[in-house]
């Protein structure tokens, strides 16, 4: 059960469907795939996301 409530919130890349591995610093969060198909960028004093796709 609680595997289950763990993965719900845990974010995935939408092609692969890997767990992405997250970096925060004080500008930016970032949620990165290990395969790299997906990356996002989230600066949130600007209120900016930025979604990098693997588009092939």
């Amino acid at each position: 059960m609680i595997r289950y409530l763990k993965s719900i919130f845990q974010h995935r890349c939408p092609t692969c469907n890997e767990p992405l591995y997250s970096h925060i610093d004080e500008l930016r969060s970032e949620k990165i795939c290990p395969n790299g198909h997906y990356r996002e960028e989230t600066y949130g004093h600007l209120g900016i996301r930025i979604i990098y796709e693997d588009v092939e």
